[in-house]
Parts: structure tokens; sequence; C-alpha cells
């Protein structure tokens, strides 16, 4: 992060999910991420292939009350990455045992984000660069607040 810029937090898509569902017991934890971006004191950002798996997630398997305005909310709020070739390949040449973890965190490596928010941490913790911290909910909440 450059002096000045506000920090840019990447959320994994569980994460987004437990936002935008509001799904307990992880709403709670989740939701000062949101309250961050709305505040200014933070940059949201999720994948494009998060988006279609949140759409997925809020309309044909959980089928969400409100979907539609519930979706344009959280996108609102939020800025959407692109994966590319190269995420996509470094992912398949990687050590990640789920390509679509990988997927997602090269995709945040080379966007070159502050946090890399997942509640999924021992399987990206294998593999995490430390140039990418990788951090729960609880813990990115710890960690700043000292």
């Amino acid at each position: 992060m450059l002096p000045g810029n506000l920090p840019e937090i990447f959320l994994d898509t569980d994460v987004a999910f437990d936002i935008l569902s509001k799904r307990e017991p992880h709403f709670e934890s989740s939701l000062p991420f949101l309250h961050m971006a709305l505040q200014n004191k933070a940059r949201l950002l999720i994948s494009e292939i998060s988006l279609g798996n949140l759409f997925y997630l809020t309309f044909d398997i959980y089928k969400l009350k409100n979907s539609a305005s519930r979706m344009v909310d959280f996108i609102t709020v939020c800025e959407l990455v692109p994966s590319g070739k190269v995420a996509a390949l470094e992912s398949l040449k990687s050590a990640f045992k789920d390509k679509e973890d990988g997927l997602q965190y090269y995709t945040a490596l080379h966007r070159d984000v502050d946090y890399f928010i997942t509640r999924n941490i021992k399987d990206y913790r294998k593999y995490a660069q430390t140039s990418l911290p990788v951090y729960s909910p609880l813990e990115f909440f710890d960690l700043i607040s000292g």
C-alpha cells in the first residue's frame, strides 16, 4: 500500500457470501469489512470469478430473498478484479490442491492487494507468499486493533 492510499482488502467468495447472505455465525465477523468500505477506510475487492459464484449461490442455491437488490448493494461497495490468463496459468501450475482457490489467490497477488481474507485459511496458508498475507476475518480485525 502506498502512503496515503486506502488499504486494499481482497475478499474470498466465502467471506463475500457471508456478508451478502448474512450467514451466521460468520456474518458478525465479516460485516466490519463493509463498514470499513462505507466509511472510506478501505477498498474491498472481489474477483470476477467470485461474482459468478455469488450469483450462483444467491439466486440458484440459497435463493435469497431480495437477491437482486442484495447483489446490487454489495457490488456497489466492491471493486471487481479480473483474473486473467496469467493468474489462471499460475493456479494451474501451482501446488494449490483446489485450483479455484489458487485462481483467487493469484488474482489478488497480481492486483498487489494488501490483504487476502478468507475463512478457508488452511488451504491458502500452505501456498501463500509472504508478499500477500492471508487472514480470517477475526484474525484481520485482531491484527488491526492492535
